[in-house]
């Protein structure tokens, strides 16, 4: 199951300081920034409790598809 991607365009400042920024402040952002485009390019994080929960129902739905195929109406 494919879960929707954040826009983080809206979320980008960009690279140079805002008014009022200060320098600290902007290095800080920039930081972040780049670490939230790393986690965006290698794809959405889904909790071990999620993953699980996913596996849990696509094993179930398996074995439904199975056992009809076995045993058809």
């Amino acid at each position: 199951m494919m879960k929707k991607r954040l826009e983080i365009g809206k979320l980008l400042k960009g690279d140079k300081r805002l008014d009022g920024e200060t320098f600290v402040e902007y290095k800080e952002r920039l930081k972040l920034e780049k670490s939230l485009l790393n986690d965006y390019g290698k794809g959405t994080y889904i909790s071990p409790e999620q993953h699980q929960q996913d596996v849990t129902e696509e094993r179930a739905y398996l074995t439904d598809v199975l056992h009809l195929e076995k045993f058809p109406s």
